[in-house]
């Protein structure tokens, strides 16, 4: 009897970029779990995917919080992939060093590009809707938190030369380009044969592509690559969480109101709360949401976090109140907030309805079922929200 595959680990920094990754694997035909607190073994088979929580931390104490969540499952058999965000936010230097110590490994192929959302890496510089050519620079961050040798990689033809010319010079972690699912293709093929066992570390574009590769050694889900909508129970009501500050979560939520007019209900958590009110049977859709804020404000940190605190307490409320069979979030901190307050350990990725945006079933301490969709802020195009709530059946979402 062989032995079954080692499971594939992914530490996040923010609890949507675990999801975002794992809803990449299951796209790939892998079992996928979300795991919201510090995974323990024995580990579910397949995809395991956690968050250190430490986006919005300093950066010391986020690369203590890597090398806690890494020593603990240090002497576990598993290939590890440190996910980071694909518009480079995060304390990438830091977390990526505390990664390689802890697993004690010398080199990192760092490429987040994540194609399916126009995210990219070219010359070493983020390509990313609305962020200016040049203004972002792969490995100038990772040099901001990282004491390594770092080298930015073209990726072209003379990739395995570039990797190989930069091995021989000292290169610690490689900072590789690359601007379509061909790129990290050829990224994954090119590391696996010059530089066996460096830690992966990219955002959910990678992780997708590494899954894909694996999937043919690992058991695939029953049901496919692309699970039928029928199997899913169909939504009546849905609760909307929108905590990011990010102009397109806003964007969003702007056109999931001219969509549903008045069938959806909003409340704006302020300073002072709005009460619930009557709870309306007819209207399908509920959305909770943070003002927008100022053009100059800081999206992560402490003060982003009280308020996303503030938002999950309120969110858990309507929960009780509305009952809802679909609860979707949008924001990393968001996410996991409402999810921890709720007691949901767990979720079982059931598909990718979306890129990189998972339906999932967890079971809160109540021993409730939940069906909850977990989206980054900045993901998708305006339409985004009422195209998940169509896909789950929710009336009215389809016109």
């Amino acid at each position: 009897m062989t032995n079954p595959p080692d499971p594939i680990l992914i530490l996040a920094d923010d609890l949507t970029g675990a999801a975002d990754s794992a809803a990449r694997c299951r796209g790939a035909g892998l079992p996928a779990t979300i795991l919201l607190g510090r995974p323990r073994p024995p580990l579910p088979a397949g995809v395991v995917a956690f968050t250190s929580d430490s986006r919005h931390l300093p950066a010391e104490v986020a690369a203590q919080r890597v090398a806690n969540a890494v020593n603990a499952l240090r002497e576990t058999n598993a290939r590890w992939y440190k996910k980071i965000d694909s518009t480079l936010r995060g304390n990438l230097g830091a977390e990526l060093d505390a990664m390689l110590e802890a697993l004690k490994l010398t080199r990192a192929v760092v490429c987040p590009a994540f194609p399916a959302q126009g995210r990219g890496v070219e010359n070493g510089y983020l390509v990313a809707p609305g962020v200016p050519r040049g203004a972002v620079s792969l490995p100038a961050l990772l040099a901001q938190g990282s004491s390594r040798r770092i080298a930015a990689i073209l990726c072209d033809a003379d990739l395995p030369k570039r990797i190989r010319r930069a091995a021989e010079q000292g290169a610690e972690i490689f900072a590789v380009d690359a601007q379509s699912d061909d790129d990290l293709e050829r990224v994954l093929t090119v590391t696996e044969k010059l530089l066996p066992g460096a830690l992966l570390c990219g955002s959910a574009g990678l992780a997708g592509v590494l899954a894909k590769r694996a999937a043919p050694k690992m058991k695939r889900l029953d049901l496919g690559q692309k699970p039928e909508t029928a199997s899913w129970p169909s939504a009546r009501r849905a609760l909307v969480v929108v905590g990011s500050g990010s102009s397109m979560a806003h964007r969003q939520l702007h056109r999931l109101h001219q969509h549903f007019g008045a069938r959806l209900r909003h409340i704006v958590v302020a300073e002072t709360v709005q009460s619930l009110g009557q709870i309306d049977p007819s209207a399908p859709v509920w959305a909770l949401h943070l003002p927008r804020p100022a053009p100059d404000a800081v999206l992560d940190g402490p003060v982003a976090r009280q308020l996303a605190d503030r938002l999950a307490t309120v969110a858990v409320d309507a929960i009780e109140a509305l009952r809802p069979d679909l609860l979707i979030t949008v924001g990393g901190d968001t996410s996991l907030l409402v999810l921890h307050q709720l007691g949901v350990e767990r979720l079982d990725v059931l598909a990718e309805l979306l890129p990189g945006m998972p339906l999932c079933r967890g079971i809160d301490r109540a021993g409730q079922t939940r069906l909850v969709i977990l989206k980054a802020g900045n993901h998708g195009d305006e339409s985004t929200l009422v195209t998940l709530l169509g896909q789950t059946r929710l009336p009215g979402a389809d016109g």
